[in-house]
């Protein structure tokens, strides 16, 4: 049994987005929990300070609630704890978070509870027990918000209310201390929207942290963008002033670090940032007796005090430590974005943030067409239709795995969110469906390989889940609409694709002219339908997998399968692409449009890719692990059950009898010789 202050909380899996919201009257929900009080009554709002449309006020001795996910936040204490285990509260006041059960990426309904301790908490199965020592009064709350987190902010479009704005994201950390950098410690931040002044929510300012820090930046929107990321983990008040460069600063430690200016302040705010979220990944602890990693060991810090300072202690010691000893422990970064700082991108801003992705200015120069296409390939196979785009970008990456390019053009190795594919993600969380709704759309006979295929995968996993599978062949223009516009997670589309649009037995269909678009993801697998699948985006979907140009018939059946078995096992859209595309000579073809994070089904435990070659001695493996969802969370090895951060890899070596039973007892995609495979098929081949 764990008791308050003694336990912290620890490198558990977060399974799904930090976020939620009431769908309905879920077993978690309000009603749910209104119904075991005495005699209930309407109270204000504010007595919960949560993003809640209704509360209510009664008595109990004891609530069972059905749900899988429980956080305890110390209204008096700067701490929060994830209850996995029996827990007693002693005298104080308390909030309590409780998240259902979801077949989706998307979180089940959540409620909240208040009360005054003392108490216990108890998970039992899949509900929980609070018990009181007596009859206690008790506030209860839920909301049908679309979204987790303390509400909207509404903000002018300058510097000064992007400023304000900025200041106020961090009320999405439940803590400052180090276990903020772990995911279950994150709500997504609140909403920014433009409007003619500045309002802040009462709910949000109450939950806004007092770090001490500040981060006065010049009166420039492209200052703003990059320094969001910095001045959101580290709860920095963001000032806008006539200063010449960016300055960090607090007065108790005194702290005053000076940037450059752009374009070097992009680069040095990602740095500090990496470097500071690094040193409390390796601060947090799971009891108090927890001996400091060896990653830490090798830096001029002591663990316990590092543990015991607030943010601004900290920052000033992540700023004391050399940049040479630091950097070469970091793991690499999940995600950067390079986003072009306008008003109507602000508003990506917190969903970018939910992510912990960097930001950066965008700098691209045009591809040259042999490095996406070689022709004499193309003509010597049959291809699904004819080009359909425009030039292509070589964007100037940074730091990351994964890219996204939220900025004009069409880039290549990065995805391409819109502000409508974040805007768009609130409708599929209050969408109620039961089961997962997959559509395989074969429109052209001759690829019928490629359909027969992905509708065994999509049917063989819906042994595990709950997903229905429907198969069409040949629809016309209507029913292809009809099918967009239906109440779709997942459409994998196999056929042409020209300039007019989906060719259709029938004639061609143009997505922008259908009349919204209902479908959560989607799979174009035809020639050139990246502008097909851009307005999908725009027409109401999230997320998708495009062509540039020219595919071939064999090599994109190869894609399309690799995809679907990605997809269905928890990985992004962007991570699945990003494999799957390793499947053929000319994977740059193939990008994703919209938000390439977004998984249908939640991340895998193990989000593990494991690299092969062979050895003198046997095989020499890499395991990387990452996952655009979960930063700051660890994973066990597949081979040795050592830990390591998201984003971060380890090699070591095997024998082969060792190589066959790992990859014999799980479903891990594998990079061997260059080729992606899966474990359990490769084994043969080794």
């Amino acid at each position: 049994m764990s008791t308050w202050g003694v336990t912290y909380a620890g490198d558990q899996s977060a399974d799904s987005e930090a976020s939620g919201g009431i769908e309905g009257s879920g077993s978690a929900g309000l009603p749910a929990l209104c119904a075991q009080l005495n005699r209930p009554t309407e109270t204000e709002r504010a007595a919960i300070p949560r993003d809640v449309d209704e509360c209510f006020r009664g008595a109990a001795d004891q609530l069972t609630i059905p749900c899988t996910d429980v956080t305890v936040t110390a209204m008096d204490l700067d701490a929060q704890y994830r209850v996995t285990t029996p827990t007693e509260l002693p005298e104080g006041e308390y909030v309590l978070r409780c998240r259902g059960s979801s077949d989706t990426s998307a979180p089940g309904p959540t409620s909240y509870v208040r009360f005054p301790g003392p108490a216990s908490v108890k998970p039992d199965g899949d509900r929980f027990v609070v018990s009181f020592w007596e009859t206690t009064a008790v506030t209860v709350g839920g909301s049908s918000s679309d979204r987790a987190g303390l509400g909207r902010i509404t903000i002018e479009p300058t510097p000064e209310g992007l400023a304000t704005g900025l200041t106020h994201l961090a009320a999405a950390h439940h803590t400052t201390a180090p276990v903020r950098s772990h995911p279950s410690f994150r709500e997504h931040p609140p909403l920014l929207e433009i409007g003619t002044e500045t309002s802040v929510p009462s709910a949000v300012a109450a939950e806004t942290p007092d770090t001490g820090i500040e981060l006065l930046v010049p009166e420039a929107l492209d200052m703003l963008f990059v320094a969001a990321p910095l001045a959101y983990y580290v709860g920095a008040t963001v000032r806008v002033t006539d200063c010449d460069r960016p300055v960090l600063r607090a007065e108790e430690p005194s702290i005053h670090h000076e940037f450059d200016g752009l374009p070097g302040f992009q680069h040095q705010c990602a740095q500090l940032l990496r470097r500071a979220f690094f040193l409390d990944c390796q601060a947090r602890r799971v009891a108090p007796d927890r001996t400091c990693s060896k990653a830490l060991e090798q830096l001029p810090v002591d663990v316990d005090s590092l543990c015991d300072l607030g943010p601004a202690g900290r920052l000033e010691q992540c700023l004391a430590i050399s940049a040479r000893d630091l950097d070469a422990l970091l793991p690499d970064w999940h995600l950067s974005t390079y986003a072009k700082p306008t008003t109507d991108r602000i508003g990506c801003l917190p969903y970018l943030l939910d992510r912990l992705s960097l930001v950066y200015l965008p700098r691209a120069t045009e591809l040259d067409r042999d490095e996406l296409l070689d022709q004499t390939l193309t003509d010597a196979y049959p291809a699904r239709g004819n080009t359909c785009s425009s030039g292509v970008l070589k964007p100037e990456l940074q730091a990351g795995q994964l890219h996204a390019w939220l900025a004009p053009g069409t880039p290549i190795d990065a995805f391409k969110p819109v502000p409508a594919a974040y805007r768009n993600r609130a409708k599929y969380r209050t969408r109620q469906n039961d089961r997962l709704q997959v559509s395989v759309v074969l429109n052209d006979d001759r690829m019928c390989e490629e359909h027969e295929t992905v509708s065994d995968i999509y049917e063989e996993r819906a042994a595990d889940l709950p997903i229905d599978v429907t198969i069409h062949s040949r629809l016309g223009r209507s029913a292809l609409a009809d099918v967009f516009e239906a109440k779709n997670d997942f459409v994998h589309y196999i056929g042409h694709c020209d300039d007019g649009g989906l060719r259709c037995p029938d004639g061609n269909l143009d997505i922008a002219d259908i009349e919204e678009s209902n479908t959560r993801t989607f799979f174009l697998n035809a020639c050139g339908s990246y502008e097909q699948g851009l307005s999908l985006v725009k027409q109401g979907s999230i997320a998708g997998g495009v062509t540039f140009k020219k595919v071939l018939d064999k090599q994109a059946a190869k894609v399309g399968t690799a995809f679907a078995r990605l997809l269905v096992h928890g990985f992004s859209i962007e991570r699945a692409l990003q494999l799957a595309r390793r499947r053929i000579m000319m994977g740059k073809d193939y990008a994703v449009v919209g938000d390439g994070t977004y998984a249908l089904l939640p991340s895998p435990k193990q989000p593990a890719v494991v690299r092969i070659r062979g050895s003198c001695s046997g095989y020499t493996v890499r395991c990387e692990m990452l996952t655009a969802q979960s930063n700051g969370d660890r994973y066990d090895l597949p081979f040795d059950g050592r830990e390591i951060l998201n984003g971060d890899s380890l090699e070591t070596n095997v024998s082969a009898s060792e190589l066959e039973s790992v990859l014999s007892s799980m479903s891990l995609p594998v990079i061997y010789d260059g080729d992606f495979h899966w474990s359990e098929e490769l084994v043969g081949a080794l």
